[in-house]
């Protein structure tokens, strides 16, 4: 019996010393971390919705490609047009054809041209002249009107930013509104610059040459009253 009492005692202290040896240790060998150390984490970093919004924009603005604006290939000019040195041709006479200095003239001219090509714009630029007449005629005169139909060919070639240079000709029809209602062909060539103020606005000033060719008839007689000028354009438009 007391040997069965001792070593039921000793059966129970080893029990309860190998409980309190497995509540000692630890629950999980996680290493130290020395002090003002932080923890490494495997936890992977949460990124927010906003986050990726915003990531995929500027993945987005970076891939993307820049495209260029459309080229305005229509354009509608006003100019003011002083015609200086000019000629006045008439016969006054079957036997007499008489050329002399005419009078400082000056008009107004519209155009409205299309880029056809690039660089090339074909159009129309008709013209009204005021003072249309001889400088010191040997009788007195009023002044005349002059209208010119005229198609326009130009070639535009950049030459810095916002700045181009042009060479145009402008053949057409001319009719002096005189009583006899002179009418011909006429051509008028030039050159000149564009400056351009925005995409869409623009000025521009040139200077050419203008030569007419008109006639008149009276029975089966024809006579000359023409005339030539040095031709300003000084003006400007808007491109569409």
């Amino acid at each position: 019996m007391r040997k069965l009492i001792t070593l039921s005692g000793l059966t129970l202290f080893a029990l309860a010393t190998t409980a309190r040896a497995q509540e000692a240790a630890p629950a999980a060998t996680t290493p130290a971390t020395p002090a003002g150390a932080t923890a490494p984490s495997n936890t992977a970093p949460v990124t927010s919705p906003a986050d990726l919004a915003a990531s995929a924009a500027a993945s987005t603005t970076a891939e993307a490609v820049e495209v260029p604006a459309a080229r305005k290939k229509m354009q509608v000019g006003l100019a003011f047009l002083p015609m200086a040195l000019g000629k006045y041709t008439q016969s006054p006479d079957l036997a007499n054809v008489v050329t002399s200095d005419a009078s400082f003239a000056y008009g107004i001219g519209v155009s409205f041209g299309y880029e056809v090509l690039p660089h090339l714009i074909v159009g129309i630029a008709p013209q009204y002249i005021l003072n249309v007449k001889e400088k010191a005629p040997d009788v007195a005169y009023d002044a005349q009107k002059q209208m010119d139909l005229l198609a326009r060919v130009a070639y535009v070639l950049p030459v810095a930013d916002n700045t181009s240079v042009y060479a145009e000709v402008l053949p057409g029809l001319s009719i002096i509104e005189a009583d006899a209602k002179p009418m011909g062909f006429v051509i008028a060539g030039g050159v000149g610059a564009i400056m351009d103020l925005s995409d869409r606005f623009f000025l521009n000033l040139g200077v050419g040459y203008q030569k007419g060719f008109q006639s008149w008839s009276e029975g089966k007689n024809t006579y000359q009253t023409r005339t030539q000028y040095v031709r300003v354009s000084m003006g400007g438009g808007v491109k569409f």
